[in-house]
This record gives C-alpha cells, structure tokens and sequence, in this order.
C-alpha cells in the first residue's frame, strides 16, 4: 500500500530550508523513498516579476495562494501515480506562512476566495519542520547572497520568523529548529527529526569510514543483495580562500540525473556553514566554466544498501576500483558485513575527504 508523507518546511528568511530539502531529497531516496520538492510559491512569483511592489501584498497574496494551491494539487497526483510505495513530499512553505504577511481577517478572507479554511490547510500537511531564521542568533550568517528574492532586514527576518511560529502553532506535529548549534548540527538535526517522525529512529547517529578491498567476489555478493546505484561525478570550482564550491551530477540506475551546488565557508578555524541546492543542468554546464584544473574530477559509483538494519553506503572511485570507502550511518551497534575486508578505519583521517582525493587521486 502506498505511504504519502506530506512535509513542510518553514521558518523566517535564510534559516537553511533550501539546504535542508537538497540534502533530505539525497538521504531519502538512497534509502528507497521517492521524492517530490514543492519550490516556494513566493519566489516563483517574484523571480518571474510578480512581486507585493508591483500591486501590493493583499493582492500578491491571491497569486502566492493560488499557485500554492494548484502546485499541492498536482503534486498530490503526481505522488499517487509515481512508481514506489514510499514517497514524501516536501513543500517549501505552506499555505499558513501566507498568514504572516496580511492580518487574521485580510487571511481569512483571502481563504473564503479559494473555498479553503485555515484547519483545512493546515491539517493538509502531516509534519511541520521550522527551522529558525539565522537573524536569531546566527546573524552572521544572514545573508542576501542564495536568494535573489529575499529582500527582509534582519529585524524583518525576525517578525517574520515571530509571525510564522504563530501562524502554525495549532499544528500537532511540528518540530522546531533553532540556531543554538552550529548550521552542519542544525541541518543534521532537522534530518534527524524527520527519520524520527517517519518512525525510524537515529539513523545518522554516527558516520564511520572504513576503506576496503574491492574484488570480483565482492562485486559478485553486492549483486546478491538489493542496492541502489548511483553514479556521481563530482567537480571543485575555483573560489576565494576560506570559501569550497562544488558542484555534482548523480544519475541513478533508472536513469533521473540531478544536479547540486554546494558552497562551504569557514565562519572561524572549527566552523564553516554549507549550503546545498539542486541547480538545472543548464546552470550546471554555465558552473562548469569555473572548475579549478588544479582539482582532478571525482567519479565514482555509490552502491547503498541496508544490512542488519544498518545504512551503508560504498563508493567505488574510477581512479583506483581495487579499493573503496564503506561508510555507515547508524548507531554504534552496526556491524560491518562479513564480505567485506576492511584494511584500516579512516572516519577521522582528512586524506580520505573528497577534496583531498581530487588532490592525490589515491588511497
């Protein structure tokens, strides 16, 4: 029977929801889950010229509703009639940070237009994910720079966050995310929250590293065992000192390809913010102008796969395939498989980073 999971992420300006759904729509569907990213209906808008400047907001909110509206409707089709039993949709934004942006009555009012009320909106969506506005305690990261239409001050950001919190505070399952950590424990925090809504516990309590051999037989015992298969090619851009950009190709066995950008910047020598998005292939080929020729391209092929109810995930680089890294994500208890020969545990070792095997190109 299929199982559709209806997510909303939301939260005052740069909070890290854009992040947040590019790194959950990677770590779900290695694990089997189909899934579908509804883009915020505001930014639509506004990056194609509609915008609260051009008419005012009572009237922009009618636009941002009805296209909200209507994407949720295909969406939901799209989730009945896609291949697989498992399939979570994540909405960036949902009908009820609408709210924040008119008064209770100009809200409501707007709602009746659509023969819509506000119990029926927000009961729509079966988990709320609020991730807080880092213009509440991470103002140093608040920026402008990853959203051409974001256009709030930080005391802005702030009312707006205030207004959204309220907005959705009759909601029984939400999660609130705030910016007491770092933004890498953030991200992997709300993640958390999400494996734990869906029932499935800590599933990235800790990351080991292990590299291993690879050989026929193990190729051949893979094949026993259900996998997924994911090709990745990976390149590193030229940037500014403290600042690492990449950008990825993924395809999967049956043939989908996204394509994501990444930027870390070192906020201080043990701290560093990173971003992620999913970018068109279009804006990948324009990227690609910008590859650092110093940085060879990681290519590799990921096979993951579950055992003893443990994730695991093996890569396979195009430079040396007589060797892997066999990651797993899971509780202290997991095991590895006994197919594996595992030469050395490298969980803390830095050569073994991504960045630095586009440096080597070895083991």
């Amino acid at each position: 029977m299929k199982q559709i999971t209806r997510i909303v992420c939301t939260g005052g300006p740069c909070s890290g929801k854009t992040t947040f759904m590019t790194r959950v729509q990677e770590i779900f569907a290695e694990r089997g889950y189909r899934i579908l990213v509804d883009h915020e209906a505001a930014t639509d808008l506004i990056t194609g010229g509609i915008s609260p400047a051009t008419m005012g907001m009572y009237e922009f909110q009618k636009y941002c509703i009805g296209l909200q509206l209507k994407k949720e409707e295909l969406f939901e089709k799209a989730a009945n009639n896609i291949e697989g039993d498992k399939v979570l949709i994540f909405f960036d934004r949902g009908i009820l940070d609408d709210k924040g942006y008119v008064t209770p009555d100009e809200f409501t009012e707007l709602l009746k237009g659509f023969d819509k009320t506000e119990d029926e909106c927000r009961n729509y969506y079966d988990l709320v994910m609020h991730l807080t506005t880092s213009a509440k305690g991470a103002e140093e990261a608040y920026t402008f720079a990853n959203n051409a239409a974001r256009y709030e001050s930080v005391e802005e950001a702030r009312i707006v966050d205030d207004t959204i919190l309220e907005s959705w505070s009759k909601h029984p399952n939400r999660v609130i995310i705030g910016n007491e950590t770092d933004f890498e424990t953030k991200m992997y925090n709300a993640v958390q929250a999400v494996f734990q809504f869906l029932g499935q516990g800590n599933q990235i309590e800790t990351h080991k590293k292990y590299l291993v051999e690879v050989t026929p037989e193990l190729i051949a015992r893979m094949e026993e065992i259900k996998y997924s298969k994911t090709h990745i090619i990976q390149h590193f851009l030229k940037s500014e000192s403290g600042i690492e950009k990449r950008i990825r190709r993924r395809e999967k066995e049956d043939g989908s390809i996204l394509y994501y950008y990444s930027e870390a910047t070192m906020m201080s020598p043990n701290s560093r913010i990173k971003r992620d998005r999913i970018i068109s292939e279009r804006t990948y080929k324009d990227y690609s102008i910008a590859i650092d020729p110093m940085l060879s391209v990681i290519d590799k092929e990921r096979y993951g796969f579950i055992y003893d109810n443990a994730y695991f995930k093996l890569d396979i680089f195009s430079f040396d395939k007589t060797k892997g890294l066999l990651s797993v994500q899971d509780n202290n208890d997991a095991k590895i498989p006994e197919f594996f020969n595992v030469i050395k545990d490298v969980s803390d070792v830095v050569n073994y980073k991504n960045y630095y095997l586009a440096k080597t190109q070895k083991f």
